[in-house]
């Protein structure tokens, strides 16, 4: 079960204003693959086809990795879909390579409205359907399955490539990943860059929302430690206050960050060698066999596995890991 963190309140709109304006300027259909020299992008393959859901018209779109079956009846979103979807298959390649043959198309559910979502999540989840239900602006991705509430194109579309990574984990690379890596490299991938021709590439550093979050969490003292963050799974965090939520989700990606950059580039080669671990050896055998040989009584998935590639010093790694976000968020050491 996967999370996107959207538990936000309206007041998340506002931090995207800027992104949509560049979105309304430039029409969300010239979306699509491979960049071009001069900063467009290669037209991408699909077809569509007649669907509904209930009373609903919708269609069925099909691209080279993604089945995509919307209520949706923008001719400017159902147009922008495609190459969006395989933009971000892209992403999550150069993220974690997999070699992996998967021979069916990953599917994703965009519903129009709330509704419609709430009605299939029911369906799809079953009894566990109550804690989906709690997510507002709705998203999760469960068995392989993305399930997505379309609210505006600002909080979709990086709420989209959330979702698809934790989508693309599960078919290509591994699901036994601990919450801490798996959530915040999905929060790298809703970073994205927009130009005049579309969408220019995702970039993890730049996410607004995310960085607003966790600045006010520096400003009010009120930050996860580090050993939460590891244990943490997003069904405990999903039954937490809002501000926890935004506040796990954002920290995670600021700890993706500081893996990769922070402390002079002290834990970046551990981090590249967690990644390339992924594909190849069962993570969550190799967390507890670690385990086994430590003194540590009580077994955390995610804290076990970081402790076997980063470091068993976790109290100076917190303390670096918050050094960074006051430089880099506040500007100051």
């Amino acid at each position: 079960m996967r999370f996107a963190g959207q538990n936000e309140d309206a007041a998340a709109g506002g931090r995207w204003r800027g992104l949509v304006a560049v979105v309304a300027a430039i029409g969300l259909v010239v979306l699509s693959g491979c960049a071009t020299q001069r900063g467009r992008r290669a037209p991408v393959s699909y077809t569509t086809a007649s669907w509904s859901y209930g009373r609903a018209q919708g269609r069925k779109i099909s691209t080279a990795h993604y089945d995509i079956y919307t209520t949706l009846r923008d001719e400017v979103l159902l147009g922008a879909l495609p190459g969006f979807v395989e933009a971000a298959y892209e992403n999550y390649q150069q993220l974690l390579p997999s070699t992996r043959q998967v021979d069916e198309r990953m599917k994703v559910y965009l519903f129009a409205t709330r509704g419609q979502w709430e009605r299939f999540t029911r369906r799809f989840t079953g009894s566990r359907s109550k804690l989906f239900l709690k997510v507002r602006n709705g998203g999760y991705s469960e068995r392989g399955v993305s399930v997505i509430e379309y609210v505006a194109h600002q909080i979709t579309f990086p709420l989209f490539a959330h979702e698809g990574f934790h989508q693309y984990v599960y078919h290509y690379v591994n699901s036994q990943i601990p919450s801490w890596l798996n959530e915040g490299l999905a929060v790298t991938c809703e970073g994205q860059r927009w130009g005049m021709h579309g969408l220019k590439a995702f970039e993890a550093e730049y996410n607004p929302r995310r960085r607003n979050d966790v600045t006010a969490a520096l400003v009010s003292n009120r930050l996860h430690s580090l050993r939460r963050l590891l244990e943490t799974h997003p069904g405990e965090v999903i039954e937490g206050s809002n501000r926890s939520v935004v506040t796990y989700y954002a920290q995670v990606w600021s700890l993706i960050l500081f893996l990769r950059e922070g402390a002079d580039g002290k834990y970046a080669t551990a981090f590249e060698r967690l990644l390339s671990q992924l594909d190849e050896v069962d993570i969550a055998q190799y967390a507890r066999a670690a385990h086994i040989w430590s003194d540590r009584k009580r077994f955390s998935f995610g804290e076990a596995l970081f402790r076997s590639f980063i470091s068993e010093d976790l109290d100076t790694v917190e303390r670096e890991y918050f050094e960074f976000m006051r430089e880099r968020f506040l500007g100051r050491g």
